[in-house]
């Protein structure tokens, strides 16, 4: 007589060992004498696959307990026998999942060894400015000119009008030649962006606003195409912006935060003590 009240997820539990030796008799008898059942079978035992084998040599860093009794409660439900077929080909979905977001969790949590920040850390006119550089490209400032008495009025003009003393850093020992500066606005509040064109790749740019929290190193910060190296010092915030690598965007920015590049126009100054934050 056919069998049929076995579904796939008592199927996927005798695959897997998890059949009692009594059922386990009962499913190989209706097997026999079934073809349909054989076949489902047959597709089961197809979609085992070595996820635990194929992950083995990736040192992962380990799960929170309470996580890991959350997953382990939910595979356990799936081994329940459900009247579902789908359901089986979700927990193994949801298996890989798991085993694919640990590998990520490992590669978030280790940052390539870089001091990274969480994208609920970038503070918003960082993401405002992100979003100005992102429309930049190459021929955007490859044509621009240097203009020394611009650069030296808008310098002047932000720490006479907005009380905002900065320097334009002299990046050329790092292969980037300055292009030009220039006074955005974020919320009623003053922004600098200074702009430099490698030698090849896409343009980088420094960014300076008034920021009365404490100071902070230099960091890296994913802000969508772009990377980002924010830093604050003596009442200023700033942020280094560029397609560049990480790692490079990151070493750059320490040397200007220690003051170990040299100057195009502006001096070393803190913003005003009543400049508006």
């Amino acid at each position: 007589m056919r069998e049929t009240n076995i579904d796939d997820a008592e199927l996927l539990a005798y695959v897997d060992g998890h059949v009692a030796s009594q059922r386990r008799k009962d499913i190989e008898a209706a097997v026999a004498g079934d073809a349909e059942l054989a076949a489902r079978l047959a597709a089961l035992r197809a979609s085992v696959l070595p996820y635990a084998a194929a992950f083995e040599s990736q040192p992962l860093p380990p799960l929170p307990a309470q996580l890991s009794a959350h997953v382990a409660a939910l595979v356990s439900d799936t081994r329940t026998p459900q009247r579902h077929r789908g359901w089986p080909r979700l927990a193994a979905a949801f298996a890989a999942g798991v085993l694919c977001c640990a590998v990520a969790l490992k590669l978030l949590l280790s940052g390539g060894g870089l001091p990274m920040s969480a994208a609920a850390d970038v503070s918003p006119w960082i993401k405002a400015v992100a979003d100005y550089q992102q429309l930049y490209s190459r021929a955007t400032v490859a044509n621009v000119t240097e203009d020394p008495q611009l650069s030296n009025r808008v310098i002047t003009n932000l720490r006479t009008a907005d009380g905002i003393s900065v320097r334009v850093p002299d990046l050329r020992s790092a292969g980037l030649a300055f292009k030009r500066v220039q006074r955005l606005s974020f919320n009623q509040r003053p922004v600098v962006q200074m702009v430099y064109l490698p030698t090849q790749g896409e343009p980088i740019a420094l960014c300076v606003t008034v920021d009365a929290r404490a100071d902070e190193a230099p960091h890296v910060q994913r802000l969508g195409e772009l990377t980002g190296v924010a830093w604050r010092r003596n009442n200023l915030g700033y942020v280094l912006l560029g397609r560049a690598s990480a790692a490079t965007l990151l070493d750059l920015g320490r040397e200007v935060a220690s003051d170990h590049t040299g100057n195009l126009y502006g001096q070393i100054r803190g913003a005003r003590r009543d400049a508006r934050a």
